[in-house]
């Protein structure tokens, strides 16, 4: 089939052509059309649910609202993992899925969960909310809105209700979070001695404030040709209605809420703040849906925002503090100019070997095409464009251009030694012939390289979702460069070399590299031991070597804007952390490596991370300068950290946040898992742990997860004193409740804004014991009793917040490394906490992090590469059709490992999985040229070369080589220096490609020395056994001399 092909493509080539030029007008159109992003999707899908249970505590929270949400989400078919974290007033519980589970049957699944979970969870909690659908690195954008004379309480109002409207209406938006600012509200704040003095209680007030703002439904007065709708309006429009809205009556007199209670326009309990550059500020933070294409979205909400901006008061500033589409231009750029150096590289690796241009542009024309095609067949399996599947194509480029340089040098070749033969033949006839005689090895070797590449496939997890798709891109363009060959290059081919200069000479450069590998050849080939040798001693140098390499599962990826959280002791309030962000943000400034500093403190509506006051986030962009130096900057980051007394960061970028977040739980690198029922002995272990990992070298940003015992107000309710007045346990809740934390009773509608009309006491009676002991309590009987004649009040501790995970408490350690591959200190940390750290039983440890999916990508690939070789083994002797010459060509392949094993040494000495399938891809390039080699042998083999011109065995290793030679080095050198820029040149969309590219680009130089002399040396030693039996036969029946086949 693959002959006609190339037959039809020769006869029908000008056809060929001109549908070659409309698909790519075509390719091209497809192109701008395939969304664009940074990294491919790598989280599984989950579902987050947020229950707000305002003033409930931790441990209340876990026990009635978390448990009966995790008991009802565990057994949901393709749930692999639960994890909650209960904290003061919220439960936040995400569930993760398999990872082929489409993402809105997963909400649907657990939306049903949910309602067998809400008919258990006590009054007063709020219905369960799923959160909106997004990625792990769903944050587009972020804006800080500063002002000059407008109140942050305007400008929060103007963001809630212009701003967030405006974004959600985005196509692509999914979520708009802001923090800081003052949220409007409309507030009764009691006074108790008011109350006392016109014997009104707390409930009579919220019951006045919640019948004063009601409209009321007439119906309809009908006559018997019209209708109008009657309605009772008693919605309050301004302070004063509601200040004159009555309580009660007295002795004829009526009491007012004015006369119990400040009525006034406030801001509502923060529990989350901002500030830009020391500058009180509203943080915007706006999240993309999953499937949305990053770039259409940002340049949609850009324009969105200049627009909301012409209609803000004046002095009103809007500031961009993070535009992830700057990372994934930068990168995407990054790997576009490694794209077109390496083709220009390719290109002027050619000209010198072909050095006619007819050839060159038979070449040239393949590489684009290649990658053209390859892109193609990307948007046919459904991936986009992001830096792994441009990667994919750019480690692709050599390979891209193989089968069309092997085609169109044999076919040259063919000509040339048509020309000037006694015998022309019919040009078309030898370019058929030329490409069917590689047809087979060119073939063979794709099927290889994708048997070859298999590995990557069954990469799972993070990593998976994160080299799958760039194996893809390389299998798309290896397989485009094969398509290209059996079509379009020998229509070229066809086209443009029978009918020009034909010189009887090679190019001077082919020569000059013939003129310097015969010598060499000659010697292997007449010392094969001293050369077996040296590869041998290679082999086992390389070997010595490998287990002394660092391990860690990635890169750092060089992002430009750092997201570092910093946690106080549990207890303190938010201004206190606001203060210790407030002055690194002052210490920062001024700084010309840090152009803003960011600080978002506790959680805004609406935030997953349902965090403390006592934690805050730092966003931190980097400029030019400080991206140079990027190690000493996030020192000089340290350092300033460090000069915080009593204050733990967590230093990183935002993509490697969410990367370990996804892995582990843990927004760091390392996290060290303690399982256990006890808050209290969980803590203990994890001190334990903590001071274990103190020890050992290469660990920053150690932190003990805070969940400790905290200062509470306890009020505990006498239930005997209760039922003496026949009050209930449950009203007395209600009114501590609506006394201490503030009771929404309806909401005021305000220019079709609503805003929160809220009853609770005065703040200087809210701090003060004495003043809730007397706060009046309604008996049923009518008599006014104070609260502490049926509660006492005390103090007491209550942990901060309880984590779980997979039905179990647990509490974590976390760190990250510097100065030391991971691998090594996170065994160190195995080890010792083995040796110093016995959980008593009931309790477990577990390790988790970037070390646990290197250690599974690691095993994932040896056992893929093991079934593989098998695979490639078998292939190969389908293609060679001999045992003992596959067998040389699989013995050689090792040999080709030694230069990326030396390369990786000389270049810091530690293996990323990046560096694994930089192993893989290299293996796959070596096997093509060793099977172009051997195919070549067993060619003349097989035509019996050796008998009809009495020639040899070793003058035939000689010709076989020398002929090979020229294809084998333009394959090995566009394969390795088109990788040259994506070594040399380091930045954004680089960190994985590069060592990736560092193992293919010194492995293939030593597998290309060791091919084209090692090959020879064992066909030199071991003639006798690789000859085909065919070949054997004739040579022993007519006894030819010895001479002839001397080894």
């Amino acid at each position: 089939m693959l002959s006609a092909i190339i037959k039809w493509a020769i006869a029908r080539r000008w056809l060929v052509i001109l549908g070659t030029i409309i698909l790519t007008i075509w390719i091209f159109r497809t192109i701008i059309q395939m969304p664009l992003d940074v990294f491919p999707s790598f989280a599984p899908p989950q579902v987050e649910i947020q229950t707000e249970a305002p003033g409930l505590a931790p441990e209340e929270l876990e026990s009635l609202v978390t448990l009966p949400i995790e008991s009802a989400i565990n057994g949901t078919p393709g749930v692999t993992a639960v994890r909650s974290s209960s904290a003061a007033g919220i439960s936040v519980v995400k569930v993760i899925f398999n990872w082929n589970t489409d993402i809105y049957q997963a909400r649907q699944l657990v939306t049903e969960r949910l309602q067998q979970a809400q008919s258990k969870l006590p009054s007063g909690v709020e219905t369960p909310q799923i959160s909106p659908t997004s990625s792990p690195i769903g944050t587009v954008l972020q804006y800080a809105f500063t002002s000059e004379n407008t109140s942050l309480m305007e400008v929060r109002r103007i963001v809630d209700w212009q701003v967030t409207n405006r974004l959600l209406a985005v196509p692509g938006v999914s979520q708009v979070v802001a923090y800081g600012g003052d949220v409007r509200q409309y507030q009764v704040l009691v006074d108790p001695a008011k109350l006392r003095a016109f014997n009104v209680t707390l409930e009579d007030v919220e019951q006045a404030a919640s019948a004063a703002n009601i409209n009321a439904p007439g119906g309809y007065l009908i006559t018997p040709d019209r209708e109008k709708l009657i309605r009772g309006i008693g919605r309050i429009e301004s302070i004063e209605e509601l200040q004159q809205s009555v309580i009660t009556a007295r002795n004829g007199t009526p009491v007012k809420i004015s006369d119990v209670a400040d009525v006034q326009i406030g801001a509502a309990i923060k529990r989350g703040d901002g500030s830009f550059n020391g500058e009180k500020a509203i943080i915007v933070m706006i999240n993309k849906q999953p499937q949305a294409d990053t770039p259409t979205v940002t340049r949609a909400i850009e324009q969105a925002m200049s627009e909301i901006q012409a209609g803000l008061p004046k002095d009103i500033k809007v500031t961009p503090t993070f535009r992830q589409e700057n990372y994934i231009d930068s990168s995407i750029e990054n790997v576009r100019e490694a794209l077109i150096e390496g083709s220009i590289i390719v290109a002027l690796i050619l000209i010198p070997f072909l050095m006619n241009w007819r050839n060159l542009a038979i070449c040239l024309t393949a590489l684009p095409l290649s990658l053209l095609l390859g892109v193609l067949l990307l948007n046919w399996l459904g991936q986009g464009l992001n830096t792994m599947t441009l990667g994919g194509l750019a480690v692709a480029i050599g390979s891209a251009v193989d089968d069309a340089i092997v085609d169109a040098e044999n076919v040259y070749r063919n000509l040339r030694e048509n020309k000037y033969s006694p015998n022309p033949r019919p040009v078309l006839d030898v370019v058929f012939d030329g490409c069917q005689e590689v047809r087979d090895s060119v073939f063979g070797a794709t099927i290889i390289t994708i048997v070859v590449f298999s590995p990557v496939f069954a990469l799972a997890g993070v990593e998976g979702s994160i080299f799958i798709p760039m194996g893809l891109g390389y299998m798309a363009a290896v397989i485009a460069s094969s398509i290209t060959a059996l079509t379009v290059t020998p229509a070229l081919c066809a086209i443009l070399l029978p009918y020009g200069r034909l010189p009887e000479t090679e190019p001077w450069v082919a020569r000059f590299f013939k003129r310097l590998y015969y010598p060499l050849l000659t010697f292997s080939l007449k010392r094969s031991q001293i050369i077996l040798g040296l590869a041998i001693a290679s082999l086992v140098a390389a070997a010595v070597i490998v287990p002394s390499f660092g391990r860690i599962f990635l890169p750092e990826f060089q992002e430009q804007t750092l997201v570092n959280t910093l946690t106080l002791y549990p207890g303190v309030s938010l201004e206190a952390t606001n203060a210790a962000g407030e002055a690194l943000q002052h210490a920062l400034k001024g700084d010309s490596r840090f152009p803003y500093v960011q600080l978002r403190s506790g959680r805004a509506p609406g935030d997953g991370d349902a965090a403390g006051v006592n934690l805050a986030h730092l966003d931190i962009e980097l400029s030019e300068a400080g991206m140079k130096d990027r190690e000493g900057t996030i020192e000089k980051l340290r350092q300033e950290f460090a000069k915080l007394p009593g204050v733990a960061p967590n230093i990183g970028g935002f993509i490697s946040h969410r990367m370990d977040e996804v892995l582990s739980g843990v927004r760091s690198a390392i996290a060290v898992k303690i399982f256990g029922p006890d808050l209290e002995q969980l803590r203990t272990i994890g001190q334990q742990v903590d001071n274990v990992m103190k020890t050992v070298d290469g660990i920053v940003d150690l932190q003990l997860e805070p969940q400790i015992p905290i200062e509470q107000i306890q009020i505990k309710f006498n239930r005997l004193a209760a039922s003496r007045y026949g009050l209930t346990i449950g009203k007395l809740s209600e009114i501590i409740e609506t006394a201490l934390n503030g009771r929404v009773v309806s909401q005021v509608l305000e220019k079709q804004q609503t805003f929160d009309l809220a009853v609770w006491l005065k703040p200087d009676a809210r701090q003060n014991l004495d003043t809730i002991r007397n706060l009046l309590v309604d008996t049923p009987n009518g008599q006014k009793i104070p609260l502490a004649q049926v509660a006492a009040i005390e103090n007491g501790t209550g942990p901060n917040t309880i984590n779980r995970e997979n039905v179990s408490r647990l509490i974590v350690v976390s760190a990250n490394a510097s100065g030391r591959d991971l691998r090594s200190i996170v065994n160190e940390i195995q080890n010792k906490v083995n040796q110093q750290v016995h959980p008593p039983a009931g309790y477990y440890i577990q390790y988790a992090g970037q070390f646990e999916a290197e250690e599974r990508a690691t095993q994932n690939i040896l056992i893929s590469s093991a079934i593989a070789f098998v695979a490639i083994t078998v292939i190969m002797y389908l293609s060679v059709k001999s045992i003992p010459s596959t067998a040389m060509i699989m013995i050689n392949l090792p040999l080709a490992l030694v230069g990326g094993v030396f390369s990786v040494a000389l270049t810091g000495g530690v293996i990323s999985i990046a560096s694994l399938v930089g192993f893989v891809t290299l293996f796959g390039v070596a096997t093509r040229n060793g099977l172009l080699l051997v195919d070549n042998y067993n060619t003349k083999f097989a035509e019996g070369i050796p008998l009809k011109e009495g020639i040899p065995l070793k003058e035939v290793l000689i010709k076989g080589s020398m002929e090979r030679l020229n294809a084998i080095l333009m394959t090995a050198f566009t394969s390795a220096l088109g990788l040259a820029p994506l070594v040399i040149e380091s930045g954004p969309g680089k960190e994985i490609l590069q060592p990736l590219s560092i193992v293919v680009l010194g492995g293939l130089f030593t597998s290309t020395a060791l091919t084209l002399v090692v090959l020879p040396a064992l066909y030199a030693k071991f003639g006798k056994f690789l000859l085909p039996k065919r070949i054997t036969s004739i040579v022993e029946d007519i006894k030819v001399p010895k001479a002839v086949f001397e080894r």
